[in-house]
């Protein structure tokens, strides 16, 4: 489902998104739909097509042309409330305001922060789970656009773009693939490392045959944060 939309970046590889409030959309999200550490993608509409027609073929969920998303994930939350620390009286309340001017916007917003932690490109394939035509960890080159609207991944997406194989080697099969952990590492932010924890977490439940692989990645993870915190 569709969660906000991206309205500033602070590099290359972060953005803040706003959700949508209510009314905004058919469908409001709730806090679980953006909770820390959730993966979700965003569309790179400059790869796009633009024409109503393609829109309305991927709407009914038909065959069209591969789409490219950038995947990122939940890493921090902002709740913002300019008319915080303004105490003086006011002439009407807000379930006032709300009933007697129904066209006033409030300032009140959710802004979450996203990591983009590769690409993956798809294709939509009638009666069938999209077809995964290639993905990508690390850095992307083409940066994304304001108003570009993020949206939640399914666990078969989020499975789809850890699972790698190379075409040239036929006889081993996919495998797990967890290349944009050097990429988080490297950025200074105090939550990241808690976030890796946390992508960590949710791959065990979702590849449960690499849950001793993981088991192993996560607590030398947590050694290392443990040592870096104490100093």
């Amino acid at each position: 489902m569709y969660i906000g939309k991206i309205v500033k970046s602070d590099s290359h590889i972060n953005y803040v998104c706003q959700i949508y409030g209510p009314r905004e959309v058919e469908l409001e999200p709730n806090p679980t739909d953006y909770a820390f550490g959730r993966f979700v993608r965003i569309a790179v509409r400059s790869e796009q097509a633009d024409d109503h027609d393609a829109q309305v073929i991927l709407a009914l969920g038909k065959s069209s042309e591969p789409r490219t998303y950038a995947i990122g994930v939940i890493y921090d939350t902002i709740l913002l409330n300019p008319a915080f620390g303004s105490l003086g009286p006011r002439l009407s309340n807000e379930t006032q305001v709300e009933l007697f001017s129904p066209d006033y916007i409030s300032e009140k917003a959710v802004l979450i922060y996203v990591m983009v932690l590769g690409m993956m490109e798809q294709r939509m394939i009638p009666a069938s789970q999209p077809e995964i035509l290639s993905t990508m960890h690390g850095v992307p080159l083409l940066s994304l656009e304001l108003g570009s609207e993020i949206e939640t991944m399914t666990d078969e997406e989020v499975q789809a773009f850890h699972y790698f194989s190379d075409p040239d080697d036929l006889e081993h099969e996919a495998y797990l693939h967890m290349g944009y952990i050097p990429h988080i590492i490297a950025q200074r932010n105090s939550l990241l490392p808690m976030v890796t924890l946390r992508i960590i977490d949710q791959l065990e439940r979702l590849f449960p045959q690499n849950l001793s692989l993981l088991s192993i990645v996560k607590r030398n993870f947590a050694w290392k944060l443990k040592v870096e915190t104490t100093g």
